[in-house]
């Protein structure tokens, strides 16, 4: 690889298109002083990547661009294009040229591009140290840096040495590594943070859902076995009460029908006693029969009067629609009256009544508690068999064992309680077995069973009552409708009258008291009506009756009889089926209550055959279990799912993370081996030729690099000369770490010096030189601009100079900017830079072997 060309534009003095062609030999570039030509060797450092506009001879980024000049306003940009031959391949990029280019303008937006494609300054940098070279070492040497490399520290030199030994690009490699591997610790660290803060949560999240699993299933046991528990005890309570009912209805029935006869049959000897002889019946309904005729014709014949004046009157008026109209009025108000005076009997009765009903419920709730109290008594305190006896002692034995075993565990206090709980519950079983033992069952029933007989006559009557007693309210409540129904038909009737009345108007006073008149007449007359048909019924059934009533006597007085004996036997055997009923009455309102509390949810389903005991203590055992877990938000499902989620992620990250860090760290390790082992071996070759070069420029002498290596605190701060600051730490929270370091020994013939300060500035420079030509030789860049490295020699010493540049043109290409002739002698081609009064450098060629072919 080498320099073919160089395009400068805009680059300081350079404001035109300016371009520099190259070939291996060496070039040299000259011109008087304030020319411009030291800006090349600046446009070659820029385009590399100089950063330092101190090293680039200016304050900001922006002086590289031309400022102008009297004849010659400024430029907005500034490019430098950098052609290079790539065909031996050494640069890492499948190109035969490739092309390193800068560009800046005035807003200080730079970019830098590789064949015309943008990239990043790293880019850059990495290619050029693959290449081996880059812009802060030997591919550019001025005289201050021949001044540096002596009066830097070994600190600095080792920085120089690190690019001249060709490691810069491995160093570059490194960098990045432990940027990535400092990013993934720090990334490792959060996410292991975040890890142990998630662990404590999705430790308690996953026990609470699987507390809720085995929740879930227990509830689903539960439901399942409740449901064929219940279903089992509802089916068979509601096949005994069918049965029972059935019973019960037709016991019921046959004695409602025996009751009705004999009511019936009551009240016709009842009749057959009290009433009087037929002589004195009939007379007496005839004498009614005449007063009533004779009212009824006194009312005719007065109504007959008053519709005669009624219709002259309002004939002479024109008002014949009134008096139809208050006829009706007053029908409707009448009628109104009394049902409003109906409609608040009713309510009143209604009201007692239901104070009847709700009184006697309240009752039967009473006494259907104290079946149930029974009940639980006579469950609760049935004789003991051996079986059971043995049982319930096996029992205490096992929770007297359980004590035992939780005394033995004992390990701290917080069990205490737990077992002063299990010894309370072993206490109270003991006593509850013993008053077991004492009472005497059979005494106890028989009391038990009087009081149940006792309770269950009062529950039957107070059946018995209620239901008469509903029964009322009920036609109450339809003759309270039925009422009000009417009051509401009369009502808008009224209301339709009065709005015509209030139309015809104009009536005389005189027709509305004869209407007023009428309407009483006609009122007597129907009554009187009534009377008189009702009489003349009465006399033709009494006629009738009277007859059938002797012949019926004797056959009814038989009847009673065996009616009432018929009926004494089916009350007997209705009473024991209502206490049947009774029973199972009770047990399905008790079944129905538990259900209620237990299950609500439940649905009836059909069941063959459960172990009610088995299925009962069942129960009990999952409810233990639910309660001892009890309650949990079912949104902690959903959190769990979201919190595992994330910590199965990080935790995969936090793998990612150590694999990529034990990668990096065995990639910086491989990378460290590889600096070692490469800079050892050049640096000792370096040696060598800066021995070699050192005697050849002073004629003798020797000198010779010293690798300095010094083991320095992480936590203390060292100086430019290796010298500690800062506060001492404890021995044990030292850390240390290597610091290299190069010292430069060299001794001129026939002298004996101390140190490198003590030699003059030509003796300074030629050891510089010496040392750069050793680097070279050892790691030949594919060029090397030399920016008036030679200044300070003599001609002698120019002259070796210029032998030494001949020896090293088959490894390097060496481009020199000098006023030294045994340099220009030694050059190819020499470019000459002139400036005008307008500021701007200008380029002059020559090619000295196309000047030999011409000449010849």
């Amino acid at each position: 690889m080498y320099l073919e060309k160089l395009e400068i534009q805009g680059f300081k003095s350079f404001a035109h298109h300016t371009t520099f062609l190259f070939n291996r030999d060496l070039t040299s570039i000259v011109g008087p002083n304030g020319s411009g030509k030291s800006n090349v060797a600046d446009a070659v450092r820029w385009v590399l990547g100089e950063q330092s506009a101190k090293t680039l001879r200016g304050k900001k980024s922006d002086d590289v661009i031309f400022a102008g000049s009297d004849k010659k306003s400024r430029l907005s940009f500034a490019q430098v294009d950098l052609y290079l031959n790539n065909k031996d391949n050494l640069a890492n990029i499948d190109y035969e040229q490739v092309v390193v280019s800068r560009k800046i303008d005035r807003n200080g937006d730079s970019e830098y591009l590789i064949n015309n494609n943008k990239v990043r300054l790293l880019d850059v940098q990495l290619l050029l140290a693959q290449a081996n070279f880059g812009q802060k070492t030997y591919s550019v040497i001025g005289q201050g840096m021949i001044d540096s490399i002596l009066i830097s520290t070994s600190a600095e030199r080792k920085e120089f040495f690190d690019e001249a030994t060709g490691v810069r690009q491995f160093q570059i490699k490194k960098e990045q590594s432990i940027n990535k591997l400092d990013r993934a610790k720090d990334n490792l660290s959060q996410t292991e943070q975040i890890l142990l803060e998630l662990e404590p949560r999705l430790r308690s999240l996953t026990r609470q859902v699987k507390k809720l699993e085995k929740r879930d299933q227990l509830e689903l046991e539960l439901a399942e076995l409740q449901t064929k528990y219940y279903s089992f005890l509802t089916n068979n309570l509601n096949n005994d009460l069918k049965k029972v009912g059935q019973d019960f209805e037709v016991a019921q029935k046959q004695v409602s029908d025996l009751n009705q006869q004999l009511v019936s049959l009551q009240t016709k000897l009842d009749k057959h006693e009290q009433a009087d002889s037929r002589q004195e019946k009939f007379q007496a309904l005839q004498n009614k029969l005449q007063y009533t005729q004779n009212d009824l014709n006194k009312f005719l014949k007065e109504k007959t009067i008053l519709e005669g004046k009624v219709d002259l009157k309002l004939m002479s008026g024109g008002k014949t629609d009134v008096v139809w109209l208050r006829n009706r009025q007053g029908d409707l108000n009448q009628a109104i009256s009394k049902n409003k005076l109906s409609k608040i009997e009713h309510e009143k009765e209604l009201a007692n009544k239901r104070s009847v009903v709700a009184d006697l419920q309240t009752k039967q709730q009473e006494i259907l508690k104290q079946f149930k109290d029974l009940e639980d008594n006579l469950q609760n305190n049935q004789e003991l068999s051996a079986a059971d006896l043995s049982d319930e002692l096996a029992k205490i034995v096992v929770e007297q064992d359980k004590l035992e075993l939780s005394l033995e565990t004992l390990e701290n206090l917080e069990g205490l309680a737990k077992i002063k709980q299990s010894f309370k519950n072993l206490s109270q079983a003991v006593k509850k077995l013993w008053q077991k033992l004492k009472e005497n069952p059979e005494t106890k029933k028989v009391n038990w069973q009087i009081e149940f007989n006792k309770l269950l006559a009062n529950k039957d009557n107070l059946v018995s009552e209620i239901n008469d007693a509903q029964t009322k309210v009920a036609v109450l409540q339809h003759k309270l409708e039925q009422v009000e129904q009417q009051l509401e038909h009369d009502q808008h009737e009224l209301n339709k009258l009065e709005t015509e009345l209030k139309a015809a108007s104009g009536q005389s006073v005189d027709s509305a008291e004869f209407t007023k008149q009428l309407e009483q007449v006609e009122k007597n007359i129907k009554t009187a009506q009534e009377q008189v048909a009702s009489i003349e019924k009465n006399i033709q059934e009494f006629n009738i009756q009277e007859e059938e009533a002797k012949s019926s006597l004797v056959s009814d007085q038989k009847k009673f009889r065996e009616l009432q004996h018929d009926f004494n036997s089916k009350s007997n055997s209705l009473n024991e089926v209502k206490i049947s009923l009774a029973r199972l009455e009770t047990k399905q309102e008790d079944l129905e209550t538990e259900i209620k509390e237990d299950f609500p949810s439940f649905k009836l389903i059909e069941v063959d055959s459960v172990d009610v005991e088995s299925a009962r203590s069942k129960i009990h055992s999952l409810r233990n279990q639910l309660g001892s877990i009890g309650s949990i938000d079912e949104a902690i499902v959903q959190e769990h799912k979201e919190v595992d989620e994330r910590y199965q992620f990080l935790h995969k990250q936090s793998e990612d993370l150590h694999e990529a860090i034990t990668h990096l760290e065995k990639i910086i390790k491989d990378l460290d081996d590889s600096i070692s082992t490469q800079f050892d071996s050049a640096f000792k070759n370096i040696n060598n030729l800066f021995s070699k070069y050192f005697k050849q420029l002073f004629v003798g002498g020797k000198a010779q690099l010293i690798l300095d290596i010094k083991e320095v605190p992480l936590n203390k701060k060292v100086n430019g000369d290796n010298e500690e600051i800062g506060e001492d730490v404890e021995e044990e929270e030292v850390k240390t770490k290597k610091q290299y370091g190069i010292e430069i020994m060299a001794t001129p013939p026939g002298k004996k010096l101390s140190g490198i300060n003590m030699l003059s500035g030509g003796e300074k420079a030629l050891t510089s030189i010496a040392l750069i030509c050793a680097i070279i030789a050892n790691n030949p860049s594919p060029f090397v601009v030399l920016d008036e490295v030679d200044a300070a020699l003599d001609e002698a010493n120019s002259i070796r100079l210029a032998e030494i540049l001949g020896e090293l043109s088959d490894k390097t290409q060496f481009i020199a900017i000098t006023h030294n002739r045994a340099t220009m002698h030694q050059a190819k081609i020499i470019y000459g830079i002139t400036m005008g009064d307008d500021g701007i450098s200008n380029l002059l060629s020559m090619n000295f072997d196309e000047a030999d072919e011409i000449a010849a």
